[in-house]
């Protein structure tokens, strides 16, 4: 069953279509499992949570690789459970030091195209006169800044007085863009359009001389956010897992198996891994099954994705295997986390009859399985 939450998020979703033009998204929410997670930052039941106790922000980024040509939208429903009023909270350096904080935010972090450079809205809540009632005023500042080689420039702020939790509850927050235009949004239980911003030509080219980008959550130093949705909306490449299906379910595969004299058929389990992480990151301890075809080997995925795990089901086609004039070598193709492929010298070996390695040269990097037996 979806939560409640998403149906209202997505609700709120289709009921902007206003605000935004013309564009068709292919949408999806995640379960965090598309999230690149670290120590600060915990799954804990519906909720992922990232307790901030360093003097520097937290980015939690998702794997989503997004064209910087491409239209997308993405929204968080989220609360800043360290937003009280008058309250401090203590983080510590890198050197060790302690200190104490007030002013605590979370948000979202887009357009990553470097550690260095990227884009944030984040929210924060501040009193006007905390401790005189008669004339306080709470209130929500939402900024808009660009981080470009590490230097920091607040675009624009806007300060609320209303339509949002003003304390430590629940809000969505969002970003929508649209060509060269940055639109915010968000809401307690209403999404509106809180600023937009239309990008420069330097903006534009910073963006767009590169070959992808991503999305994130933050959280500032200090802050403990609680996550309890986010939804990535994106008009982007082609959803090509149709692309994969094959007819092999667990019983037909164990059938074939078991009347199979080729000894390399079968299923195969993770093994170890040589990978330069810069170039090839580990998308799952994968088991997978070799299946025998006229020019070499169907790899067909069994389990153990941990990247983009709701795309991958058992039968799908995971790589290919194609003969060489050398014995127990063969080209390859593997289709990645993303399930972009990736067959530019690929090679793939047997070894002892009992390990097959997938060679990637270009990325400087390699993954071994093991031959499940009997």
């Amino acid at each position: 069953m979806i939560k409640k939450s998403l149906v209202t998020l997505l609700l709120m979703l289709l009921a902007s279509q206003a605000i935004n033009s013309s564009t068709v998204y292919n949408s999806r929410h995640n379960g965090f499992a598309c999230l690149m997670l670290n120590g600060k930052a915990v799954i804990n039941g519906d909720y992922l949570q990232i307790d901030n106790s360093t003097s520097s922000n937290i980015f939690i980024t998702d794997t989503t690789s997004i064209d910087p040509f491409e239209d997308y939208k993405f929204y968080i429903h989220f609360a800043n459970k360290h937003n009280n009023e008058g309250k401090s909270y203590k983080v510590t350096d890198k050197q060790g030091k302690k200190k104490m904080v007030t002013e605590t935010m979370g948000g979202i972090v887009f357009n990553i195209i470097a550690p260095s450079s990227y884009w944030m809205v984040t929210a924060r809540c501040s009193n006007s006169s905390l401790y005189n009632e008669c004339v306080d005023n709470r209130t929500m500042t939402i900024e808009l800044t660009k981080v470009v080689d590490c230097k920091k420039a607040l675009i624009e702020k806007v300060t609320l007085d209303k339509g949002m939790d003003l304390y430590d509850g629940f809000n969505y927050l969002g970003v929508q863009i649209e060509s060269n235009v940055i639109k915010v949004i968000g809401g307690e239980k209403q999404l509106t359009e809180i600023l937009t911003h239309q990008m420069t030509k330097e903006e534009l080219e910073l963006t767009k001389g590169h070959s992808e980008m991503r999305v994130g959550c933050v959280a500032t130093p200090g802050a403990y956010i609680s996550i309890e949705r986010t939804v990535l909306s994106y008009n982007n490449k082609p959803d090509v897992s149709p692309n994969l299906e094959t007819a092999w379910t667990k019983e037909a595969l164990d059938r074939h198996f078991a009347e199979s004299k080729n000894p390399y058929e079968g299923y195969w389990t993770y093994l170890d891994r040589d990978m330069e992480d810069i170039w090839l990151k580990m998308g799952g301890r994968y088991t997978i099954a070799l299946v025998e075809t006229s020019t070499g080997y169907d790899v067909i995925y069994i389990d153990g994705a941990q990247v983009k795990k709701s795309q991958w089901h058992l039968g799908m086609k995971k790589g290919e295997m194609t003969k060489t004039i050398f014995t127990d070598n063969f080209t390859g193709s593997w289709y990645d986390a993303t399930q972009e492929v990736i067959n530019e010298d690929v090679y793939a070996t047997f070894e002892s009859g009992v390990i097959l390695c997938f060679k990637f040269p270009v990325y400087k990097s390699q993954l071994r399985f093991s031959k499940i037996l009997n």
